[in-house]
């Protein structure tokens, strides 16, 4: 079994990951007041539910996908009227 990339398999590049300060900037300026000791509890806890997709990187290092922050976002955007 070849563990290489398939032809469709598109891997995101550097510029689009994110460590866990850059994110808790990047959802700062979407409008998120997330404090970068909730992003570390809701990756301790696996997410939980709670908090945006991420990808662990070895033991201690997490990364963002600005895709799966952007997605994060607009899941919780309260839609009125």
């Amino acid at each position: 079994m070849s563990l290489a990339a398939s032809p469709t398999t598109t891997i995101p590049s550097r510029a689009n990951w994110l460590t866990r300060k850059e994110a808790v900037h990047y959802l700062k300026n979407l409008g998120w007041a997330v404090s970068m000791r909730t992003m570390e509890k809701w990756a301790a806890n696996n997410n939980a539910g709670k908090g945006p997709a991420f990808t662990r990187f070895g033991w201690k290092t997490v990364k963002y996908l600005k895709e799966d922050l952007d997605a994060w976002s607009e899941a919780r955007k309260a839609r009125v009227g």
